[in-house]
């Protein structure tokens, strides 16, 4: 792990990912209000709304975001000695999913606005 944590690009693409993940947490905290009335959670551009939900689902997206995180950062780290380019891969996919997710974050404030 020390040697992982040592190259630079890995401590860049793995924080990023981290503050990403912690800023989509904080800004449905802080811009999504919370009430009994339910939000868009899912907007299909054919159909429309297709899925409501409580205001608190909205925050799998975060969760969701943290798992996957968890997860590719545990096998960035076990395949670090054996096969770079794949730990670079998963550490980069890892990235690219936060901010899918932050964008998707930014679309249903927009939605429910």
């Amino acid at each position: 792990m020390k040697e992982f944590l040592k190259n630079i690009v890995n401590r860049i693409l793995l924080g990023s990912s981290l503050i990403f993940n912690i800023g989509l947490f904080l800004f449905f905290l802080f811009f999504i209000r919370q009430s009994n009335i339910p939000i868009v959670l899912h907007y299909n551009v054919n159909w429309g709304v297709d899925y409501l939900g409580e205001v608190k689902n909205i925050f799998i997206l975060p969760v969701v975001g943290l798992l996957i995180l968890s997860l590719n950062g545990f096998l960035a780290i076990n395949l670090w000695g054996k096969n770079k380019t794949l730990s670079y891969f998963f550490t980069v996919i890892t990235l690219l999913v936060q901010f899918f997710l932050v964008i998707s974050g930014i679309a249903l404030y927009i939605i429910n606005r």
